[in-house]
């Protein structure tokens, strides 16, 4: 993933979104894929949207695991235990409790069945790094996993869309900076923010990022460029890029 993200942003020529950081503690929110391109790439600056992480208005939330397949609950649950974790029925209600509580990995969620997962340590890390195990023996199965908001990953199942969502624990802000300040870093899709308004298609020119102009140089070049352009406002729940936002977004064109 990481060496193609670096591909495209050699290929582009540039940056297309902001990397979303707290202005408290400098922890990146969101993008942390993007930062390690651009280390990769060699560049000394980065695009970045700062947001203050304690304001009630940014929300955190998380990436349920829609299953595209029509495979049965079996299946997917023996993926589980041939992991050496424990299965059990539950209800949806409970199984939701338990994963807020931190006493369950996951929970597998079909439109008839509910199971939760337990593995013997359920931090919020280490639950993630079960669950990445999971995708990638599903994924050696053939089977393909797709994110979705965890209301949308709900309404495909009932609604028959999709066989089973892999429902994971919602991480809270104080894990969030925590875990990043104690230099551990997330697997891939595991935090979900909802800003009050997001900015998106900034397009900054990679060359810029590099260093070899002084920061006060760039950060006037792009204030330049961002005024040239449209500012096109679109409304939470709006899709953009292929994917629905359940935030404002900033739209620059």
């Amino acid at each position: 993933m990481l060496d193609q993200l670096i591909l495209d942003i050699k290929q582009n020529a540039e940056v297309r979104n902001p990397v979303v950081v707290d202005l408290n503690t400098s922890v990146v929110l969101d993008g942390m894929h993007r930062v390690a391109a651009l280390k990769e790439l060699g560049c000394r600056y980065l695009p970045a949207c700062l947001v203050d992480y304690q304001s009630p208005r940014i929300q955190v939330g998380c990436w349920y695991r829609v299953i595209r397949d029509w495979v049965s609950d079996a299946r997917l649950l023996n993926i589980f235990i041939s992991l050496g974790l424990s299965v059990e029925p539950s209800s949806l209600e409970a199984a939701l409790k338990e994963l807020e509580a931190r006493r369950a990995t996951a929970a597998l969620f079909t439109a008839r069945n509910c199971h939760l997962v337990r593995a013997p340590k359920t931090d919020i890390v280490e639950s993630y790094r079960w669950v990445k195990r999971f995708e990638a023996i599903a994924e050696e199965q053939g089977l393909h996993i797709g994110y979705e908001m965890e209301e949308d990953a709900e309404w495909q199942v009932r609604s028959g869309k999709c066989p089973a969502a892999l429902l994971v624990p919602r991480t809270t802000k104080e894990e969030v900076i925590r875990t990043a300040l104690a230099g551990m870093v997330f697997t891939h899709k595991t935090t979900r923010h909802a800003l009050p308004a997001r900015p998106v298609n900034v397009n900054v020119p990679l060359d810029w990022l590099m260093g070899e102009k002084p920061l006060e140089e760039v950060e006037r070049l792009l204030v330049e460029y961002l005024s040239g352009k449209k500012l096109v406002r679109l409304s939470k729940g709006s899709f953009y890029d292929g994917r629905r936002y359940d935030e404002e977004l900033l739209v620059f064109r």
